[in-house]
């Protein structure tokens, strides 16, 4: 069905081909598929990786795009936060750190508010802030083998900035209980607790995305652009500019805190936190 016919993309007059971390593909009907491309470190996000995303996720926006899809490459679709990135959160003071967190809050709210249909397409197992992407999707198809865990805790830090939108999916009560856990949880629960859509086995993914398209292509592009932001407008708990800045400065206090460095040098270190 959908035959994937990649472009030069050069030609839409962006740097969407200079990306380290990411690779981006048109396919027919105005259809992108966005990679997470560092396979090597199990698609961990860093913060050159969020300005990548940021900035090809504002390009995207400029163009005809009909459907966006997210993926992973490799194994994992992404594993939280890269090391190297949170070794330097260390240093970081409590102003920094508010910065940092805005950013990722911002490929959040991008993704989020993305004007066309957006499909995450999770190839491998997801921790800490790949599952706020996830959340922040539209549709999600996953590999039933996949595994997934809101690990934040077990670092002595909260899921401040994927929080809301993760409530918005999955409720209060099973944030509650897998944010206060970190445990790590199959397809199969997430399905359960709506934080994915499909859960099928790696040979029928594709199929799956197919039908997805499908379906999708018969609505209008503009009433679906429409209908995207009319549900955000309406909806009783809307993530507005507020609540992002609460939910910065909430991490930022987290990780400044002496708890917090406590968990983040642990695990870098490979040792057991005091508490």
């Amino acid at each position: 069905m959908q035959k994937e016919k990649k472009e030069n993309l050069e030609s839409l007059g962006c740097n969407l081909m200079k990306y380290d971390f990411l690779k981006i593909e048109k396919q027919e009907n105005n259809i992108y598929e966005l990679t997470f491309n560092n396979p090597n470190s199990r698609n961990a996000l860093n913060d050159k990786m969020l300005s990548e995303i940021i900035d090809c996720l504002e390009n995207l926006k400029r163009q005809p795009c009909r459907l966006l899809i997210i993926t992973g490459e490799g194994k994992a679709f992404s594993a939280g936060a890269d090391l190297e990135w949170m070794k330097k959160s260390i240093n970081l003071n409590f102003q920094d750190n508010v910065n940092d967190a805005l950013n990722f809050s911002k490929m959040l709210e991008l993704i989020d508010t993305f004007p066309s249909p957006t499909i995450s397409v999770i190839n491998g197992h997801a921790f800490g802030g790949g599952l706020g992407i996830i959340c922040t999707c539209d549709f999600s198809i996953a590999n039933v083998e996949a595994k997934f865990s809101f690990s934040e805790v077990r670092l002595g830090l909260i899921p401040a900035m994927i929080g809301p939108y993760v409530l918005r999916n999955i409720g209060f009560s099973n944030s509650r209980k897998l944010f206060l856990t970190g445990e790590v949880f199959n397809a199969e629960k997430a399905l359960k607790i709506n934080l994915v859509d499909i859960a099928t086995n790696k040979e029928n993914i594709q199929k799956e995305k197919e039908k997805l398209i499908e379906n999708l292509l018969k609505g209008g592009p503009r009433a679906q652009c429409e209908i995207k932001k009319f549900l955000l407008n309406i909806y009783s708990k809307n993530i507005d500019d507020t609540l992002i800045s609460r939910s910065a400065k909430k991490i930022s206090e987290i990780r400044v805190s002496k708890e917090g460095q406590e968990g983040i040098k642990s695990f870098l270190e490979q040792s057991k936190p005091k508490w």
